[in-house]
This record gives structure tokens, C-alpha cells and sequence, in this order.
């Protein structure tokens, strides 16, 4: 069970790192591409004790809501509305 949270957190680095050495500061893009690591993993993870598994299906609400969010601010840029 430790080795999906073991990816998570070296993908996350990996991420993190390219991030830096891009210069991205956009806080969308940054969240984004993290609730992505997340959706990769999350699986991986399953199945969990009841306490957990509601607290990893918050995460994943909370990360989804974001996306959705920059995703449809990107959207709305680029259509010009």
C-alpha cells in the first residue's frame, strides 16, 4: 500500500522540479496538472478503511471542483467571452 503514495509523491517531485526549471508560476496549471498526478494514482490506493477512503474522496472532489474551474476560466480566454 505504501507504493502507490511512494509514486505520488516522486511523480509530484519530478513535477514540481520541471515546474521550476520551466519558470511556471501560474497557480492554475500547477493545480491542474497535480490533480492529474492524483487521479493517476488514486486508484492505485483503493481500497481503503472507511475514515480514509471519505477523506480521498474529498481530495478528489476538491481537485476535480479546481480543474473544472481553471479549465473553464482557459476556455472562456480563449473563446473571448
Amino acid at each position: 500500500m505504501k507504493a502507490p503514495y511512494i509514486a505520488l509523491v516522486i511523480l509530484s517531485g519530478i513535477v514540481a522540479a520541471f515546474f521550476i526549471y520551466l519558470g511556471v508560476d501560474g497557480i492554475d496549471v500547477v493545480v491542474s496538472i497535480f490533480a492529474l498526478i492524483y487521479w493517476a494514482v488514486a486508484p492505485f490506493v483503493r481500497p481503503l478503511p472507511k475514515p480514509l477512503g471519505i477523506v480521498h474522496t474529498a481530495i478528489g472532489l476538491a481537485l476535480l471542483a479546481a480543474f473544472a474551474y481553471f479549465a473553464a476560466l482557459r476556455i472562456i480566454a480563449i473563446l473571448g467571452i
